[in-house]
Order: structure tokens, then sequence, then C-alpha cells
């Protein structure tokens, strides 16, 4: 470990250590876009499976809060009667000792030969004599009253300020911020979530579910990319990779229980569109209809389990809408139908799908021109096409031809071709093979789509078509394979 932290305090290592999750990234990615959607395997919706259920976990976890910070639980109330502190004794205050009573003067006898006024002249000077001779005493005795009392109230606060440490430590045992039961207590059932994590542990969690968040976006970024055959389904693809990017910076927020579960909802919506149809072999609204109901219930389920309050259902029940709304639209890719192959000829032979393409031209080859076909008189125009779909999952297809209005430049439908026939079965790992054709088609610009029924496109394919002889560089033999 010592070579390994010297290692780590080297600079270079250091700054290459800040590419380490980007490299992580991009290479974990990189492997997704080559070992998925060609083909899925069990392994691959094992792994799938793993993360849905660590992130199902994890969000149950980032839900827990105290539902009555200001109640008490049974064990509370338990742990209050075993451990209350014990009162310090209060010193009893000095006894106070009674106060002096001026003497009393008994008046002299009275004297036959003095005159009264004499006598009483002689009374009066006794008695202020006397009186002042007590002022002192009197003050002394009250003075000492006033110091007992003093002492008395600093031992009183000492023992208050006693007892107010020893509650806090009590507090401190029994997870309460005062010892003294509250007569409307609110007594509540202790529960696993009903507390708050602390920042170490939210952490650990908020890290574990960017994991399985980021593993789930890469598998699913990639599936519904090559399912993708149109510009509006290839918005949802966009969208997830920039969540996918995303989600190397949302760790801080998904400590938020509610966007934990929308994002949640989201992932989850996808993953069993992409699932369930391995399950059932097939695909259509009402599965993923049924895939978004389940993946919306399983979040009420976490919020019923918590106890949050349900305001947290509304962004996942404004997803969930949001993707049934972009289903019928056609705008979410039919996974986890993949288009292989597809091709525009002429002289099609059904036995073995081959039949003859122009010879491409250079600028063909890298895509800057469009494929073509020069018709020879009398022949039909095909165009071939390979759909590679999970062992027995059966799928109807269709073709839609296009044609390119060279007024306005937009391509116009001029054609559904569907049947029977064209009910896939998949298991074939080159892809399930089908065709569409047109006799005598006039010159001009096409696209034709392969679709599945009704629904989203799997791929389609631009072309020209010239009726002025054979291809300058003439004819090749090619197939699906």
């Amino acid at each position: 470990m010592d070579f390994v932290d010297k290692l780590r305090a080297k600079p270079v290592v250091q700054k290459a250590e800040k590419f380490f999750p980007a490299i992580a990234f991009l290479a974990g990615f990189s492997w997704d876009s080559i070992t998925l959607g060609q083909k899925i395997d069990q392994s691959d919706l094992a792994f799938l499976l793993a993360y849905y259920v660590g992130a199902f976990i994890l969000v149950v976890l980032l839900s827990a809060h105290l539902e009555h910070p200001e109640g008490w639980t049974k064990e509370r109330l338990q742990a209050a009667k075993t451990a209350t502190p014990r009162k310090p004794p209060v010193q009893p205050a000095a006894p106070q000792k009674p106060p002096v009573q001026p003497a009393t003067v008994k008046p002299a006898a009275k004297a036959s030969q003095p005159s009264t006024f004499a006598a009483s002249a002689k009374f009066s000077a006794v008695a202020g004599k006397m009186a002042n001779m007590a002022k002192p005493a009197t003050t002394v005795v009250a003075s000492k009253i006033k110091n007992v009392a003093d002492a008395s109230a600093t031992k009183l606060k000492s023992a208050a300020e006693a007892s107010t440490a020893e509650a806090k430590k009590l507090a401190d045992k029994i997870g309460y911020e005062s010892t003294a039961v509250p007569k409307n207590a609110i007594v509540v059932h202790h529960r696993f979530l009903d507390r708050e994590w602390s920042e170490a542990w939210k952490s650990r969690f908020t890290w574990m579910m960017q994991f399985c968040f980021g593993s789930m976006y890469s598998a699913l970024v990639v599936c519904y990319f090559k399912s993708s055959g149109s510009l509006a389904s290839l918005i949802l693809v966009l969208m997830l990779a920039v969540l996918l990017v995303g989600n190397e910076f949302l760790q801080k927020k998904y400590e938020s229980f509610g966007v934990s579960l929308a994002f949640f909802c989201l992932l989850g919506t996808m993953f069993m569109n992409f699932t369930i149809p391995h399950l059932v072999h097939r695909i259509g609204f009402i599965w993923f209809f049924l895939s978004t109901l389940a993946s919306f219930g399983v979040c009420v389920g976490i919020q019923r389990l918590s106890h949050h309050k349900k305001r947290v259902l509304i962004a996942p029940a404004i997803i969930s809408t949001a993707l049934v709304v972009a289903y019928v639209m056609n705008w979410v890719p039919p996974v986890p139908l993949v288009l292989k192959q597809q091709m525009v000829c002429q002289n099609f032979d059904r036995t073995n799908y081959s039949c003859d393409v122009d010879v491409p031209t250079f600028l063909q080859t890298i895509g800057v021109k469009l494929p073509s076909v020069h018709r020879i008189d009398g022949a039909e125009v095909y165009f071939l096409s390979s759909v590679y779909a999970p062992a027995d999952l059966k799928a109807e297809l269709e073709y839609r031809w296009y044609l390119k209005d060279e007024k306005t430049g937009n391509y116009k439908l001029i054609d559904k071709v569907s049947s029977g026939r064209m009910v896939m079965r998949g298991g074939r790992e080159a892809g399930y093979r089908s065709y569409t054709k047109k006799k005598n088609p006039p010159a001009g610009r096409y696209r034709v789509e392969t679709a599945y029924k009704n629904g989203a496109v799997i791929g389609s394919q631009k072309f020209e078509i010239f009726d002025d002889g054979p291809a300058e560089k003439g004819f090749a033999r090619d197939s699906l394979q």
C-alpha cells in the first residue's frame, strides 16, 4: 500500500486520475456499443435487471426521513423511563436567626418627690439611647439573612445546570432532544425508514446510484439508438444520451428523493419496454403501456413504503404520460427490433435473396451521393431488408414508399405495403428477411421505410431511380445475409 500511496502522490499520476472517470465512461459505453444491440443474450438482460434492482434498493434507502420528528417511539419512551437522570440533592438553606427584639424598658417606679414632667424627660432620654444601641444589631442580622438567600440561589442554579447536563446526556443516549415526555407526545411505531442518514452514508448511496443509473443509460442509449430509424425517434435517444453525460454531475442531486424517483421512473419504463418483449415475445402499444404502468406502480409502492407525501409522484406521472404520448406519436424506437441490412436492386431471386445492384461510384461509397437504380425496361425495382429480433418474438412489418416532390422538396407517402407473409419471427442472428417491389416506378428520388406495422420506423433508405439505361459501371450481384 505504501507503494500505491507514493505513486498516487506524484503530480503526473494526480493529473491522470482526473481523467479516470471519463476514460471509464467512454470504455464502458464503447463496450456496450460493440456488444449490445447486435444480439441480446440472457446475460445482458440479467445485468440490466441487476442494475434496476440495485437502483430500486438505493431509491428506497434514500427515501428515509423522520416522519414525526416531534414524536416519540415506544423505544424512546421506555429508554426515558429507565434512564431518567437523578436530580442532585438540593442543599437546605441555613437556618435563619430570629431577629433581635428590642429590649422592653419597664417604666420606672413613680417617684414621689420629682415632678411628672422631669420623669417623662428622663424616660425619653433613656429610650433614645437604647434605640441607638439596638439599630446596629438589626442591620447585621438583615445582612446575614441576605447572604444566606444568595448562597441558596447559587446552589439551586448549579443543581439546575447539572440536571440539564444529565438530560442532554440522556437525550444523546435515546436519540431525542428532551427527556421530558410532553403530555401531547405522538407515539409512533419505529420503522427502518424513519431515520435520517448521515452525510457519509448519503454520499455512498448516491455514488452507487450514479453507477447503476449510468450503466442503465449506457445500455439503453445503444439499444434504442440501433432501433431508431427516424429523426423523431432519434430525439428520445438524444435525450437519453444527454442524461447519460449529465449523470456524471448529478450525484449530489440524487440525495433528493423526488429527483431520484423521477429518474428511476424514466429508466424503469425504458428498461421494461425493452425487457418485456423478450419475455412475452410481442411488441406493441399494449405492452408499452403495461411497461409504463408497471414502472409507475413501482414508484407508487416506494412512495407508500417511505410515507412521503404524494406530491413526489407528480414528476413520475408527468414522465409516464409523456412517454405514452411519444409512443402514440411513433417517437419511441420499436425496441428490441434492430435493422441489420437493406438494399435496392433488380432481378431479385427469392431463393437466396440475391439481386443486381448498381456498382457504386466513389461518392456513393462514402455516402456523399445517394445509391442509384438504373432500371431496365420492364424490370421491377425491389427493396430488401433484414430485421433482427429476439428468439420467438413475433412482429408484423410494413414498408412505406415515399417519392420526393421536386417542386416542394418534400417526400410524400405514395404507398404502404404489408401482408401476412411479413409477420417476422425472431431468432435469426442475421435478421428476418423480407422485401417489397414496385413495377415501372417513375424516375425520381425515393425513400423506403421499414417499420413496425402502424408503429415507429426501424430503418429507412434513400435512393434514386433512373430509366436512361444501364449504370455507368454496370451491375453486380449481391444478396442479404
